[in-house]
């Protein structure tokens, strides 16, 4: 996510560092701010009004604002549509047959670039394969060594 303000909900109990800090407290991310935001993506600087400002991973937060929603459902649309040219879809597999990755090329709806991508979070594959299923988008498998 860019560092801009972005309304949200705590989802995690967080009184060890506030003790208002619990689960449904609202606060706007203010960037990366903190140690812990400037060094891993993982985290962001939410500013909890007059409680606390502190790094909080983005896996425990809720985004809640509605203009920053809209924007992620329409680049989730524009992707979902891009994914129609999708080519050259690999998936690797380990030697047992364990997911490893996804590879894949498809053509920018917005820009019209080429774009190659890998995927090594099998959440985030699964629905990009069946998708390219749905889309009659041959898959080839290769085995890793």
């Amino acid at each position: 996510m860019p560092d801009k303000q972005i309304k949200v909900r705590l989802m995690a109990d967080l009184t060890q560092y506030g003790a208002a800090l619990t689960a449904g407290t609202e606060g706007i991310t203010v960037g990366r701010q903190g140690m812990w935001s400037r060094g891993s993506d993982r985290f962001i600087t939410v500013n909890f009004p007059g409680i606390a400002t502190l790094d909080v991973l983005w896996k425990s937060l809720e985004i809640i604002d509605e203009d920053v929603l809209k924007e992620i459902d329409l680049q989730k649309k524009a992707f979902e549509e891009s994914l129609k040219t999708a080519y050259d879809v690999v998936l690797c597999l380990g030697p047992k047959g364990g997911f490893r990755s996804l590879s894949y090329t498809y053509i920018d709806a917005q820009t019209g670039c080429s774009v190659h991508t890998s995927n090594g979070f099998r959440t985030e594959a699964i629905p990009i394969i069946e998708k390219s299923k749905a889309y009659q988008i041959p898959i080839r498998e290769e085995i890793a060594r």
